[in-house]
């Protein structure tokens, strides 16, 4: 093979979508290396058998966050970070977790030791620590793994299909062929690890199993020992050749130490992986003939000859339907009035059954007197009518519909407070809050609720309405917008519901409109 030439195409291929590319192996190398942790001094890196750390463990009179800190050795400073952050943060889940990750370091065992707390903390540190590892290695090795399969998909596709989207790297999840493949990515990390103690025997089989991510990333759907046999074919009298192409990227790797890793970033990461398609594909094309189970390697549409600006041609989706419904159906103008009384019916009940359980008190919530609570009928019919374009893309329709509820809950809290002088909610205390209107916790609960609406709870009641005989769905929807309008004419007129467990009092002045984020 000339290999020279390889080395072109690879460097004309890595000005292609260039700054995704940086993103993409950015995130895959983070995730593949082990991103459950935060920091280099870790929850996940305790040593259990220093017999300091034992007796640590054992003392029975520090809590969980006591003992962590003890282990963690930390610094005045980091504990004073700690109880600043612990003081501004006094409500809501997301207020625990920040809470427990500052003073940890590690998301998992902040989020195990969050739920101990809320069972009572009946589970010592070293069982949390110990569930902690488990879930990190489940996770490393279930999960994070497949991603070298997705990534190489990725630059594969990216190589001849100029307008590739960066969700590609997502391929292997798409294709529900995760478990799969992290079993065979996990049977190749084993066998190196065997052939490690042979020193020789590792050097070998680490050029023989080197294909392996790049055959399942064309053909998913193969046996394991059908990807070790054709990458063992692939790389048969070449190994040398490839390990020559390792030396000139060990080099630019020690180039990127003096570059403080800026180079390694943003050139021999990205450079790796285009080097290493080509290299897939030229050794395919070369011995395709000679291999054994070539049909295996199917996918011809990753073989055209020259770049062209489009994407890879995929079978055309199919329309996206959850439980046999439609998901992108259009809806009539008494469906969207149904919608709002159904949406709205929900939220007062939600809100109505919270307050009860968390105070033990029945308390007719929202600023009307009848069973419903419009910000989340407003909210509902809002994503359904104005987010349809992002019904495609579950996670823009999340972003949109965080970004919209923000809005519309932060414009009602503002109009409520400053015409009215009444407060009918406050986040202040939650983690990401502004002004105590919105917060990180409630747009996220709001997003997941979007998607619910959309995906979900909208068409499967949409069908539910159009069963109504007759007429019947327009009647409703006049008797449910007459009780409305006069229920809000006298909130207008008179006075809105108001009192213990529905308001809380609005002390506006001056600063009320100060601009502030915690």
């Amino acid at each position: 093979m000339n290999y020279n030439k390889i080395k072109k195409d690879a460097k004309q291929n890595l000005k292609h979508n260039y700054f995704k590319n940086v993103i993409i192996v950015f995130i895959c190398t983070f995730l593949i290396s082990g991103g459950i942790s935060i920091s280099s001094k870790n929850i996940l890196n305790i040593d259990f058998f220093k017999q300091e750390n034992i007796e640590i463990l054992n003392n029975k009179n520090k809590s969980n966050s006591e003992i962590i800190d003890e282990l963690l050795e930390k610094t005045l400073e980091e504990k004073e970070y700690e109880e600043k952050i612990a003081s501004t943060y006094t409500h809501g889940i997301l207020a625990i977790l920040i809470n427990e990750i500052t003073a940890t370091k590690s998301v998992l065992f902040s989020l195990l030791d969050s739920v101990n707390k809320l069972l009572g903390g009946n589970f010592s540190v070293a069982m949390i620590i110990l569930l902690c590892n488990f879930i990190a290695f489940i996770f490393r090795v279930f999960i994070f793994a497949v991603l070298e399969v997705g990534r190489n998909r990725y630059f594969l596709e990216q190589r001849r299909y100029l307008t590739t989207n960066v969700d590609r790297f997502l391929y292997p999840y798409k294709k529900k062929k995760t478990l799969k493949l992290s079993l065979i990515i996990l049977i190749r990390n084993v066998k190196l690890l065997l052939w490690g103690f042979t020193i020789v025997g590792w050097f070998i089989k680490y050029y023989e199993y080197i294909m392996i991510p790049y055959v399942l990333a064309e053909n998913p759907d193969i046996k394991a020992k059908d990807a070790f046999k054709l990458s063992k074919e692939l790389t048969n009298g070449e190994k040398f050749n490839i390990f020559k192409l390792d030396l000139i990227l060990i080099c630019w790797g020690i180039f990127g130490l003096f570059t403080f890793n800026l180079t390694n970033i943003f050139f021999t990461n990205v450079y790796k992986q285009t080097l290493y398609c080509e290299v897939y594909m030229n050794l395919r094309n070369e011995k395709y003939s000679l291999l054994t189970h070539k049909e295996l390697l199917n996918d011809e549409l990753l073989n055209i000859e020259t770049p062209i600006q489009e994407m890879y041609p995929e079978k055309a989706n199919k329309q996206i339907k959850l439980l046999n419904i439609d998901v992108n159906k259009s809806y009539s103008l008494t469906s969207y009035i149904l919608f709002f009384f159904t949406f709205s019916f929900v939220g007062y009940v939600y809100e109505v059954i919270v307050f009860l359980i968390t105070n033990g008190k029945f308390v007719n919530r929202g600023i009307m007197y009848g069973p419903w609570l419009p910000i989340y009928g407003c909210g509902g019919v809002l994503i359904v009518f104005l987010l349809k374009r992002f019904r495609k893309s579950p996670f823009k329709m999340f972003i949109a519909s965080c970004v919209l509820c923000g809005i519309l809950e932060y414009g009602t809290a503002w109009f409520l407070e400053t015409f009215k002088h009444i407060k009918y909610w406050d986040y202040t205390g939650h983690f990401m809050n502004l002004q105590g209107r919105i917060c990180l916790e409630c747009l996220i609960l709001f997003g997941l609720g979007g998607c619910c609406f959309s995906y979900i709870i909208s068409p499967i009641l949409d069908n539910f309405y159009n069963k109504l005989r007759g007429n019947l769905k327009k009647i409703l929807c006049m008797i449910l917008i007459f009780a409305f309008f006069i229920d809000g004419s006298y909130v207008v007129m008179v006075k809105p519901n108001s009192g213990e467990g529905i308001t809380i009092e609005a002390k506006v002045n001056e600063k009320i409109n100060d601009y502030y984020v915690v």
